[in-house]
Order: structure tokens, then C-alpha cells, then sequence
């Protein structure tokens, strides 16, 4: 019987094995909505542990610089790995330090002077504006347009600003709490730094075992492609963010624009999401000066262009270089689509993710052409033999 049941199996498992499917997709669309909240809860169980991987992807980058720059003479040991990987946290929780104690606080004042004196700088604005209108002696129609115009604007110009003074504190309440999450993480982080190669031939064994050689072979390969795609970009765009904000912040003090550190952090921030970024901070940047001291807006203006083109010409090429090889069209598309399904965490990661999706497509259709080139060929010519020569 044991035999009969085997040889059935055998013969007929593609079947069985649909049918199953078959049942379980049946059974999964009925019961969606327990499914998908139990998913949900599942997963913000394990948010920790997503943050870890996250924390120890970028504290690697570090990390990987002392054992292979700095400490190159040091023989590979565990002691030169834990003090690699001290160093590079200590780092890592540095910046993060700066971030919480310095820079927050000090941005929420500075939103939250701009809150205070918000009604100020709008009658400024507005008795600024009326002149301007007397002397350019617009009709009363077009006054009134543009009048309309800008106490709309800067209405919603008021709720953004205050809806950021709320988020800001949402994030430091959020901060507060979220210590256990950190701790969590950060132990996470630092066991797979430790034991990375061993984590990952673990990983790799697995793929080996779940799926067969050639399909095993094409996940390693893509997973070899995306973790050399988001080093390279993640480094980079760090290191972008932080020279475009203080290139931002050196000329903004030098110059006296208002709000030096507020707008410089937002436009080096905001650097992270290619083209859209930087515009749309050096927009809110203007708007900002705009109500404080509208002259100074427009060589704000001329100021941030220069800024970008030093950027994009001297910093980028070196700094970041050939990273993503994707055009400005394919960036936008994907910081369109992966912003709108999944918000921020959707924009930072579009770029990179676009860039691995586009070089496993080129090479799709590569092989694709090459295999149609090949099978579209005419046969060699034979050589005639000499015999028939003489």
C-alpha cells in the first residue's frame, strides 16, 4: 500500500501540488482580511529587528573600511573584528547623538520662532508686496488675483509650518519611547556584524537548498548585485547629503540669510530623493526667506542654483560617480511609484532598487537579442576542399 501511495505521488505530484495551491490561494483570498492583519501585526512585532538589518547594512560601511584600509596589517581575528565594530558604531551612535541632542533641538526652535512670527513676517510681506504693486501699477483685477493668490499660499504655507513643529514633536515623543525598540536593534546589529559570514553562508546554503542550481545561482547573483548597488549608493548619497548641507550652510551664514541651519539641513536632507529633493527644499527655502526678507528670496534662488551646480559638477562625479547609471527620467518614475506605495521609506529607497530592476531587464533583453541574433544567423559557408581547387 505504502508503495502504491508513493508511485501515485510520483506520478502525479505536478497535480497535487497545483490543486494544493489551488486551495490554499482559495482559502488565503477568503480569509484576506485576518491574514493581512495578522501579517501586519507580525511584522510590527519584528519592526526591531527590520531596523537592526537596516542599522547593520549602514554600519558596515565603516566597519569594512577599518578591516580593509586602516587595520589591513592586522591578521583577520576576533579581536580585530570587535574593535572594527566598536569603532564603527561608536561612529554610527555619534552622528545619531549630534542628530538627537544638537541639531533636532535646534531645529525645532528655529521652526518654532518662524510659528511665533509667522503673522509678522506675512504684514511685512504684504506692505513689501502692495509697493511693489503700486509701483508696477497693476490693474485692480489683477491685484486681487494675486492678492487672493498669496493669502492662499500662505495660508497653507501656516498649516505646513505648524503641522512640521507637530511632527517634530511627535518624532522626539517617538524618539523617547522607542529606546527599547533602539536597544533591541541595536544588539540585533551588532550579533549579524560579528558573525556576517557565517550568517551569510548560512543564507546561502538555504537558497541553495530550497531551489534548484540554476535558479539558486540567479538569487545569489541578484542578491550580489543589489548589496553592491545599495553600498555604493547609500555611501555616496550620505556623503552628498552632507557636503551639499554644509556647502548650504557656510554660504548661508556668510551671506546672512535668515535660518541658516533649518533650511540647510532640509536641503541636505532632502538630497536623498535625486532632482525632486533639492528643488523642492531650495522652494520651501525661498518661501521661507521670502516672508522674513523678500529681497534676499531671489538671490536665495540664485544662491541654491550655484550651490546644486557646484554639487552636481565638482562633489557628485567623485562622490557618487557611476553608482546607479540610471537616467533623470528613470529616477523620477521610480521615486513617483515607490513614493506613492510605500511614502518615505518608498523615495529612499527607489533609486537603488530602479537601478537593480533596470540592469537585470537590460540583461533580459541582451540575452534575448543575442539568442534571436544567433538563431536568425545564416549557416557558414563551407570552405571548398582543394582537390575541387585543382
Amino acid at each position: 500500500m505504502k508503495e502504491r501511495i508513493e508511485g501515485f505521488y510520483k506520478r502525479n505530484r505536478r497535480l497535487i501540488g497545483v490543486v494544493a495551491f489551488g486551495i490554499l490561494l482559495y482559502e488565503a483570498l477568503e480569509n484576506f482580511p485576518a491574514l493581512w492583519g495578522a501579517a501586519v501585526s507580525v511584522l510590527a512585532f519584528l519592526k526591531p529587528v527590520f531596523f537592526g538589518i537596516g542599522l547593520a547594512f549602514v554600519a558596515n560601511m565603516p566597519m569594512r573600511f577599518l578591516e580593509s584600509r586602516v587595520f589591513k596589517k592586522w591578521k583577520a581575528s576576533k579581536l580585530k573584528r570587535v574593535v572594527c565594530l566598536l569603532l564603527s558604531m561608536l561612529f554610527i551612535l555619534s552622528i545619531v547623538g549630534l542628530l538627537i541632542f544638537v541639531l533636532i533641538p535646534m531645529l525645532a526652535q528655529s521652526v518654532r520662532l518662524l510659528v511665533e512670527n509667522l503673522d509678522e513676517y506675512v504684514a511685512e510681506l504684504s506692505a513689501w508686496a502692495d509697493g511693489v504693486w503700486q509701483r508696477l501699477n497693476l490693474s485692480d483685477g489683477v491685484q486681487e488675483k494675486v492678492r487672493t493668490a498669496a493669502q492662499s499660499l500662505f495660508l497653507n504655507l501656516d498649516t505646513l509650518l505648524a503641522s512640521a513643529a507637530t511632527a517634530a514633536l511627535k518624532i522626539t515623543v517617538n524618539l523617547v519611547t522607542g529606546v527599547f525598540s533602539f536597544l533591541v536593534a541595536l544588539i540585533f546589529s551588532v550579533y549579524a556584524l560579528f558573525r556576517k559570514e557565517t550568517l551569510l553562508l548560512q543564507l546561502k546554503k538555504l537558497v541553495l537548498a530550497l531551489f534548484r542550481q540554476a535558479a539558486a545561482s540567479r538569487i545569489l547573483d541578484v542578491c550580489a548585485r543589489a548589496n553592491t548597488m545599495f553600498n555604493r549608493y547609500f555611501f555616496g548619497m550620505m556623503a552628498e547629503c552632507a557636503i551639499l548641507g554644509t556647502l548650504c550652510f557656510i554660504g548661508m551664514q556668510i551671506l546672512g540669510f535668515p535660518y541658516p541651519l533649518l533650511i540647510s539641513f532640509t536641503v541636505g536632507i532632502t538630497q536623498m530623493a535625486p532632482i525632486i529633493g533639492p528643488w523642492a527644499s531650495g522652494i520651501l527655502g525661498a518661501l521661507i526667506i521670502l516672508m522674513v526678507n523678500p529681497p534676499m528670496a531671489l538671490w536665495f534662488i540664485v544662491f541654491i542654483i550655484a550651490v546644486q551646480q557646484i554639487e552636481e559638477n565638482l562633489f557628485y562625479p567623485r562622490v557618487v560617480g557611476n553608482a546607479v547609471g540610471l537616467s533623470g527620467m528613470w529616477v523620477i518614475v521610480a521615486m513617483l511609484l515607490f513614493g506613492g506605495l510605500f511614502g518615505i521609506t518608498g523615495i529612499v529607497l527607489a533609486v537603488p532598487v530602479m537601478a537593480v530592476l533596470y540592469t537585470l531587464l537590460s540583461d533580459w533583453v541582451n540575452a534575448r537579442i543575442r539568442k534571436k541574433e544567433a538563431e536568425q544567423a545564416p549557416p557558414g559557408e563551407e570552405e571548398p576542399d582543394e582537390d575541387t581547387q585543382e
